[in-house]
């Protein structure tokens, strides 16, 4: 079977399988998934890794052979991969175990260096051809594999490399150790000559699993939804209906934006506060220079047309990995995150920057729960007969901002394959389009001698945002 996508033609289509099938056979089937998983995103994770063919190496890099290889040795240490997903009375499982996930191999019948940038977007179809196709809708979902791969062969011999996974079974903590875990078999197969093994077992078993769907002692169960959370909430716990807010703005349009080690100081240096108390982040303060712009260029557009209507709750959400403070194995691969939200006002958001960075700041400590208290929330998730109806405290909408931390993952030493790859992004893609998301990126001159502390920023507006942007803050890639 043939398609294509611009240049891209994809050749073939492979279902990978576990090497040892008593991997998955040893498994629980359903497979029912952790109290974290019950309540992450339903969109899939998906990044593309770029790597050139070295000028003076007739050697084709990154076999598709030996790709194909690792990955069923990767499905040994990660057998609910080769399930499918299942929602059962609300519950979030795994079923079908054995199914297979997928490897798709493509060529590109161009150079990499006939494009006018290594940048992701100006890759075939904005990087998209580099990813296996993804049909949202929640039949395809729970029918098509949990983790797909796209190898695509460029002209001059260069490869991408576009990964897939469902959030619900991981989060990008997770994501990146499983391309790591791949890198590392299929370097283990170049220099065993067809045996590799990983130095650490990934930990599989989800979080809090065994509790889910309320399979407690009616006693358990009763303390459990007494639990008083502030991390979630259902419509029956809601206080008054919520004011109604236009939708936000659509289409949406996503742009890279790049800051210096530099730029990255002086920010930082304006976002402290003038009186010395206190400290921000890089963190911090990026984040707040870039919601601060933001809000007033969406200020700008709603005060530019009446018919808008009023801009929603300016809610700013961060998400904060738990691993540690719950103990969890270093290798656990499934979801850990609770998504910590407040609102920043606008008066803050319309004065220094610091404020705003103090407010940034005090968010991310404040969501700093106890062991006991993330327990308390997780047990009140899992007690739920039905956990699809538990909602977020976040108010998304036109006014809102999302901000997610990737450029402390070693997204581009932890995924060397025959070499170290020139560019590792997600591209925007329709589910990743989405007003008010960003995402902090490291860049390619991680590891070169180059700007190693610099970081990319993925941002993603509405169409007609963009514009009071450009005349409130100069966006240029530097």
């Amino acid at each position: 079977m043939t398609t294509s996508a611009n240049s891209v033609s994809v050749s073939s289509r492979h279902t990978i399988h576990s090497a040892n099938e008593s991997t998955w056979k040893a498994l629980d089937s359903p497979f029912r998934l952790g109290a974290f998983d019950q309540v992450a995103g339903f969109v899939p994770i998906q990044v593309v890794w770029v790597y050139g063919q070295p000028i003076d190496s007739d050697v084709q890099i990154l076999s598709a052979e030996r790709l194909q290889h690792a990955l069923t040795l990767l499905l040994d240490y990660y057998p609910h991969l080769t399930g499918r997903l299942q929602v059962s009375n609300g519950i979030r499982e795994i079923v079908r175990l054995g199914t297979g996930a997928e490897l798709l191999l493509a060529q590109c019948s161009k150079r990499l260096d006939a494009f006018s940038s290594p940048l992701i977007q100006d890759l075939p179809d904005a990087g998209n051809a580099l990813l296996a196709p993804f049909d949202p809708t929640p039949e395809a979902v729970c029918r098509d594999p949990i983790f797909a791969v796209q190898h695509t062969r460029f002209a001059c011999g260069g490869v991408a490399l576009g990964v897939r996974v469902h959030h619900t079974v991981c989060d990008a903590d997770g994501f990146f150790q499983l391309v790591r875990d791949l890198a590392e078999l299929y370097r283990g197969l170049l220099s065993s000559g067809g045996a590799a093994s990983l130095a650490h077992s990934p930990h599989i078993r989800p979080y809090m699993s065994e509790l889910v769907g309320g399979n407690m002692t009616p006693e358990e169960r009763e303390a459990a939804l007494g639990f008083s959370t502030a991390s979630f909430r259902t419509e029956s716990t809601s206080s008054s209906p919520a004011t109604v807010y236009l939708p936000p703005l659509s289409p949406v349009v996503g742009r890279f934006l790049r800051f210096s080690t530099p730029e990255l100081a002086d920010l930082k240096a304006k976002a402290t506060d003038p009186n010395g108390d206190g400290w921000v982040s890089t963190f911090d303060a990026l984040s707040a220079h870039i919601y601060q712009r933001v809000h007033r260029a969406r200020l700008q557009l709603y005060a530019s047309d009446p018919t808008l209507g009023d801009l929603s709750p300016t809610d700013f959400l961060m998400p904060v990995n738990l691993r540690a403070p719950l103990g969890l194995p270093p290798r656990y691969f499934h979801n850990t995150l609770f998504t910590s939200s407040k609102i920043i006002p606008p008066d803050v958001l319309a004065g220094p920057l610091w404020k705003v960075a103090k407010a940034v700041h005090d968010i991310g400590r404040s969501s700093a729960l106890t062991k006991d208290q993330v327990n308390a929330s997780l047990k009140w998730v899992a007690a739920h007969s039905d956990p699809q109806k538990i909602m977020g405290t976040f108010q998304y909408g036109s006014g809102s901002f999302m901000i997610s931390q990737w450029n402390k993952f070693d997204m581009y030493a932890g995924s060397i394959f025959d070499g170290p790859p020139v560019l590792v992004s997600p591209p925007f893609t329709q589910s990743s389009l989405v007003d008010g998301l960003v995402y902090f990126l490291p860049t390619e001159e991680l590891g070169t001698g180059g700007d190693a502390g610099a970081i990319d920023v993925s941002l993603s507006l509405s169409e007609p945002v963009w514009a009071f942007m450009d005349q409130v803050w100069s966006l240029a890639r530097k």
